[in-house]
Parts: structure tokens; sequence; C-alpha cells
């Protein structure tokens, strides 16, 4: 019998996050986005896991229905955790620069925290299919939302005009690949705090690579 045998549809998140479940639900999915961050998705099984974790087989399949599952509850609670606290931080208000600077300071800093899940999430959203892959891509689209909304207003930009939302989306999806590829270089031995990092990239799309301040003491 497979490691990652299908269980029935109506089985899926079954468990929930109750105070009695929480704690074994996240060093799952911490061990298992680990996993698949160093040999990929389609490398990792349910018994890798379970391996990795000291959890039974069967203690496995009480928490996921299968490994897509288990693939699809990594990726709902790191942009679930990341969008609770970008809403937090957008309810405080302030100019669209000051929104940017939260935003990517807080990107930065959660990110560096949970590499392995940026990895995984930057993908292996493809390996999730239906309505797992519909409910992470809504998720996702949510949270370029609220970044293509500051951009819009930093740049004077209208959504509602063609020309515009192109500009909008190309001017968020460069912040986005200068955010989520961090975990390809980023050393904490060799590079700056991200708070630091932070604030040069906010320099880099404000002010552009000619125009940078020369001293950020």
């Amino acid at each position: 019998m497979s490691a990652d045998i299908e269980r029935p549809a109506n089985s899926e998140n079954k468990v929930g996050r109750t105070p009695r479940t929480a704690p074994k639900l996240d060093k799952l999915l911490t061990a298992s986005a680990g996993l698949m961050a160093r040999q990929g998705f389609g490398q990792t099984s349910i018994r890798d896991v379970a391996s990795e974790t000291g959890f039974s087989l069967g203690g496995m399949y009480y928490y996921f229905e299968n490994k897509e599952d288990l693939l699809f509850q990594i990726q709902r609670r790191t942009f679930g955790a990341l969008l609770e606290l970008q809403e937090a931080d957008l309810k405080e208000g302030g100019s669209a620069e000051e929104c940017l600077r939260r935003l990517v300071r807080n990107h930065l800093e959660y990110f560096t925290e949970h590499f392995n899940e940026l990895k995984v999430c930057t993908f292996e959203l493809e390996s999730l299919q239906g309505t797992r892959y519909a409910a992470i891509a809504e998720l996702r689209r949510r949270y370029y939302q609220y970044l293509a909304d500051v951009v819009a207003e930093l740049e004077g930009l209208d959504a509602n005009e063609t020309a515009d939302v192109e500009r909008i989306r190309h001017i968020t999806l460069f912040i986005f690949g200068m955010l989520n590829w961090i975990f390809m270089w980023f050393s904490p031995e060799r590079d700056e705090p991200v708070a630091h990092l932070g604030e040069e990239m906010i320099d880099l799309i404000l002010n552009g690579l000619g125009n940078a301040p020369a001293d950020r003491s």
C-alpha cells in the first residue's frame, strides 16, 4: 500500500486547530516544509515526514488526508499568517509610502524566519489542484491586491484604466520579485539585518538606481 494513499474527500482538514492539536500540527507542517524545501514536493512522502517527526504513519493521516493536503496546509498557514500580519498593520493607516515600508518590512521579517515555507510556496503552487489550488490562489490574490493598491496610490494611477492597470501590475510584481527571491541569496552571516535590506529595497523602489541616497546613516 502506498504511503500516500488517498483518503475520502470528506476527511480533509477534519482535525482543525485546537489547543490540543495545534502544537503537533505546527511541528508537522514545519518539518514537512523543511523536507519539501530540500528535496521537493514530488520526492517527499508522508512516510518521510513521519520518520522525520517521530509520528506514526497512521498518526499522520489523522492530520492530513494525503500528501497534497499536507502541501495545502503548509501554504494556507503561511499565507494566512502573513495576510493577518499585513491586514493588522495596514489598519494603522498612514501615507502610501509608510504603508509600503511596513508591507516590505513585515514580508522580509516573516519570510527570513520561514525560509522553507517561502521556498515551498514559491515553487509548489502548481502541485495543488482543484479547490485546494483555488483556495491558495485566492489568498495570493488578496495579498497581491494589498500591495497593488499601495502602488497605485504611490504612482497616482487609476485601477480602472487599462494602461494604468498594466503599470500597477508590473511594478507590484517587480516588488514581489525582490521580496520573494530573498531565500536564494540571504545569509545572516554576510548580509545586513532584514530591516536594513528593506530600507535599501524601498530606496530602490522609490528613487531608482541613479537617485538612491548615498548615505542612510
